[in-house]
């Protein structure tokens, strides 16, 4: 799977602003899933969840990977060709670009929800009062900075991350979940009072 997929045509900028489309490929960057497990999850008919993969597929979103017969049916795994996807530049002045990093950023939040609802009681416990010690990290700030700052703000934290990702050779490690969303607002909402 490739890191990073540039969105080349209008066709494909169009498939992906669709709201459920965004939302299943957050599933498919995660792992295979057959068109029936997506209903499943989603609550929604399989009639509607393969039309919008058949659409996906067909815009090189997603791709078939594996094939399992069970019970004399033939289950299809897809999965999507990229953890990310983004818009080339020659799409970037329309609309449907907009819509379609909204999507995925309110996409990113719910999958961030559902793991924060499914995680372990000790995900959440604490030894100390001290914040600096917990295995764990929840954040939000509003700041007023310069474009620049923020651009060398994002691009350390890509750092950081690619870091972390790299680790070390401890037997003892854990998973944890990390995401980040940050976006420009009009006006701050929290206050210093």
């Amino acid at each position: 799977m490739e890191s990073i997929k540039f969105i080349q045509t209008y066709e494909q900028l169009k498939a992906i602003s669709d709201p459920l489309r965004t939302k299943l490929l957050m599933f498919l960057v995660e792992k295979p899933y057959t068109c029936h497990q997506l209903a499943e999850e989603l609550s929604l008919t399989r009639a509607k969840i393969l039309y919008h993969l058949r659409e996906l597929e067909k815009q090189e979103f997603i791709q078939l990977v594996k094939k399992v017969e069970q019970g004399g049916n033939l289950l299809k795994y897809y999965r999507a060709t990229a953890r990310g996807f983004i818009p080339a530049d020659h799409l970037l002045n329309f609309m449907e670009t907009q819509e379609a990093t909204r999507q995925s950023y309110l996409e990113v939040l719910n999958r961030a929800k559902s793991r924060v609802i499914t995680a372990p009681n000790s995900s959440f416990e604490h030894n100390s009062s001290d914040v600096e010690e917990w295995d764990s990290l929840s954040l939000q700030r509003e700041v007023l900075v310069s474009m620049k700052k923020f651009l060398e703000f994002t691009k350390k934290y890509r750092e950081l991350v690619n870091e972390l990702i790299i680790g070390e050779d401890i037997e003892e490690r854990n998973n944890y979940y990390v995401m980040i969303t940050a976006f420009k607002i009009d006006e701050s909402i929290f206050s210093d009072e």
